[in-house]
């Protein structure tokens, strides 16, 4: 045995007063709380985690709101508790339109966080499912002019709380893919988001595999005037949409209207070739079908 080697239990004593956050440090952060906003990005995660104890006011602007939820998913437990902690005291009260502004850029990413805890998704949920901070959501969503919201609202749709929104942005939403989300989910009847990615075998012999994405759903209760909303989609400026009332016909031709044939027809006359390739297939399907 090598001379000098000391017990195990020693050398964890000995590094962790190495690591240990100098008491001048300390002093800073009892001093001045807020310090706390810019150490909690700190090297060391003995800082962190006091920078996040120290901190006593709720997030003022959605860099701060954003900068506790990725704490939530830090690589050392003590900093994701503390960082729990806190969220708990200060997401309640944190102003709706911070926290609806940090929820458009969250929301797509919460899927990618992977240390984070069930304790710390419930509090990043509650403060965004709050009604007050759902309200903030649909005025953006309704007057919102570029970026991929959609994904944002289709990860939204996860829970039922904003389904009552949908007719509103399937209506006067700015953006074409928020149109279209919002009339897919109510003419569908359920609301579809993102998971990621698995792998299907294509040829086992050769082992050639093809990338596929998966997508959760859930059922949406309500209730719409079906051909009333699909007509509006065949008539909506945006292609995007139209594509929607064409994938609809297809999805629903088993129960086929005299209103869905006509709708048809009119999709068939599209200038998008996209749009009048479905819109031919349902017609084809339904000459064959009946």
């Amino acid at each position: 045995m090598y001379q000098g080697v000391k017990p195990s239990t020693d050398l964890t004593e000995r590094l962790r007063r190495l690591f240990k956050p100098q008491p001048r440090i300390l002093d800073q952060l009892t001093k001045h709380p807020d310090l706390g906003w810019f150490l909690q990005f700190h090297s060391n995660g003995f800082v962190r985690q006091a920078a996040l104890q120290r901190l006593a006011a709720s997030p003022v602007s959605p860099f701060e709101f954003s900068a506790i939820v990725y704490r939530l998913n830090d690589w050392v437990g003590n900093v994701r508790n503390a960082a729990l902690n806190y969220a708990k005291q200060a997401f309640p009260t944190t102003e709706p339109d911070i926290v609806a502004e940090s929820a458009v850029f969250l929301l797509p990413q919460s899927r990618i966080l992977k240390r984070w805890d069930r304790d710390g998704q419930h509090q990043l949920e509650n403060a965004i499912y709050r009604p007050e901070v759902l309200m903030q959501l649909k005025e953006r969503f309704l007057t919102i002019r570029a970026g991929r919201v959609g994904h944002t609202l289709q990860e939204l749709l996860q829970r039922s709380d904003f389904d009552h929104h949908l007719e509103e942005l399937a209506q006067d939403a700015t953006l074409p893919r928020v149109r279209a989300v919002a009339i897919d989910a109510l003419l569908m009847r359920r609301a579809k988001w993102f998971i990621g990615y698995r792998h299907e075998w294509t040829d086992k012999v050769h082992g050639l595999k093809r990338r596929t994405a998966e997508f959760g759903m859930r059922h949406i209760e309500r209730t719409v005037d079906f051909h009333a909303l699909l007509q509006n989609a065949a008539q909506d400026k945006s292609a995007h949409v139209r594509k929607v009332a064409g994938d609809v016909l297809i999805v629903t031709r088993g129960e086929a209207t005299a209103e869905m044939d006509q709708i048809a027809q009119l999709l068939a006359s599209d200038r998008n070739p996209s749009v009048r390739s479905r819109a031919d297939f349902y017609l084809r399907r339904r000459a064959t079908e009946g």
